[in-house]
């Protein structure tokens, strides 16, 4: 795993980790209040009669947290642990569990605290509990980018010598964490021993490959090549195309990216980058999607519900519509859509192609004769995009981010306008809030681009908050 990444990754589990206390100590507290006034005549003396207030329980975590902190630091070496067996974990949840237990309870005995043993007990074993979940959640969520191809991270090698193969072993090596190989491309002079790599071309072919293929990452790793501007020309060309590139140290050719250090296992690494670093955001963003998309499928599904049967009775077809569309670095997905149009809408396109309102590939029409008179309401109230919220939860798209074209419609675009597929497409955007259709194809793409350049968690939950006017005021819809 990229040595960055893994900072992220472990920062958030070292936050998870300390924030345990809160709901260990909560949940303690209250088991303890309970058993107060069940069985305090049958355990005597072992409870304590009096039951201090919650704050003075929190009052004394707050005092230790330091210790507790420096403690899980030196226990739990954050700086390789998701390199180590879930065994190894256990011991170190247990070697965190005797040093902490120790210490607090001898300062507890020392300064003659009246704290509940109980209490004190239930709420080490709950911690140790939460510690040994937040590490099987995180492997878990890591590991699940295998369970499908659109969640994994594709990567192109640009070499075919003693350092390319080094580089693809480790990256084979962290394939449990959805880091695949796609293939190797060879330089054009290339002397190397080729034989069991999937070599997809050489560097001629490059442009190619990036434009034809889903592509997240590209690797450089030599041989040096003579044309040392002919590779600044495809280092432009992926940060044209939003496509991170890292080259080994032996080969650093000027591009106007930004430029960063990075390491694959013990491998250093020159990664350009065509936009800034955003790896715990991006993170949270993942999570904030799952969140919100969870939620509001289950508080929308009575509308959902009554929506499916208006469709069903009121004209014939499915109830959905599925649509094949780009999504990330061009990755195609099922789009899923409650049907708006008469059953077999597509068949009929090209008898109206030439009434299209909006400029460009992208087809608009104002009264298009395929939509039924409940699927201008739908589109009109965006509940048409409802169980888009599903291809959130499978991570195929976001809440906030572009539209997700066509197939076709991505053979139209330029060089810059593919940069777009950068990022996951999401439900709204800042096309959905500045009048939607009304605005023209190009201004269109020039806001998707301004939407990635300056992306931030603040400027997602500004566009979810200005969607819900937009929604409701059915501005450019159609």
């Amino acid at each position: 795993m990229f040595e960055r990444q893994y900072r992220t990754y472990a920062k958030l589990l070292l936050v998870a980790d300390v924030t345990a206390v809160l709901p260990a100590l909560y949940v303690a507290y209250q088991s303890r209040a309970l058993l107060a006034g069940s069985i305090q005549a049958s355990l005597g003396g072992f409870l304590n009669p009096e039951l201090l207030p919650f704050n003075d329980y929190l009052f004394y975590q707050l005092v230790f947290l330091p210790v507790w902190v420096m403690v899980l630091g030196l226990t739990q070496r954050y700086s390789d642990l998701l390199h180590q067996p879930f065994q190894i974990l256990a011991g170190r949840l247990f070697n965190f569990f005797l040093i902490t237990g120790s210490t607090m309870g001898l300062a507890t005995y020392a300064l003659k605290l009246q704290i509940s043993r109980p209490i004190f007990f239930l709420f080490f074993l709950l911690t140790i509990t939460i510690l040994a979940l937040n590490r099987m959640i995180l492997i878990w969520v890591l590991r699940s980018r295998n369970i499908s191809e659109h969640n994994q991270i594709r990567i192109l090698v640009v070499g075919t010598g003693r350092k390319a193969q080094r580089v693809g072993e480790v990256l084979e090596d962290s394939a449990k964490w959805g880091y695949r190989i796609i293939g190797y491309v060879a330089s054009d002079e290339n002397q190397d021993d080729t034989q069991g790599l999937n070599v997809l071309g050489s560097t001629g072919d490059l442009p190619r490959l990036l434009e034809e293929t889903v592509i997240d990452e590209v690797i450089f790793c030599g041989p040096k090549m003579k044309d040392m501007e002919a590779v600044d020309e495809i280092l432009c060309l992926c940060a044209e195309l939003g496509i991170k590139t890292r080259v080994t140290t032996d080969l650093l050719p000027v591009s106007g990216t930004k430029v960063s250090l990075e390491f694959l296992d013990n491998l250093p690494l020159i990664t350009f980058s065509s936009s800034p670093e955003h790896n715990l955001s991006i993170v949270l963003k993942r999570i904030l999607d799952f969140v919100v998309a969870s939620v509001s499928l289950i508080l929308l599904s009575p509308l959902m519900f009554v929506t499916a049967l208006l469709i069903k009775f009121t004209s014939p077809g499915p109830i959905f519509y599925t649509q094949i569309r780009c999504g990330l670095f061009g990755r195609e997905f099922g789009l899923t859509k409650f049907r708006t149009m008469i059953d077999g809408a597509e068949d009929k396109l090209w008898e109206i192609k030439h009434l299209n309102e909006m400029d460009g590939p992208v087809f608009k029409m104002r009264d298009d004769p395929r939509v039924t008179p409940l699927g201008k309401y739908l589109r009109r109230t965006s509940i048409d995009e409802l169980p888009q919220l599903w291809n959130v939860i499978r991570g195929e798209m976001s809440i906030v981010g572009p539209r997700a074209p066509l197939v076709e419609e991505v053979g139209h675009y330029s060089i810059k306008q593919r940069r777009r597929l950068s990022v996951r497409p999401g439900i709204t955007c800042l096309w959905q809030v500045s009048g939607r259709n009304e605005i023209s194809f190009q201004k269109w793409m020039d806001m998707d681009l301004e939407y990635i350049d300056n992306w931030s968690v603040w400027l997602d939950l500004q566009i979810i908050l200005k969607t819900i006017p937009a929604v409701l005021s059915g501005k450019g819809a159609r």
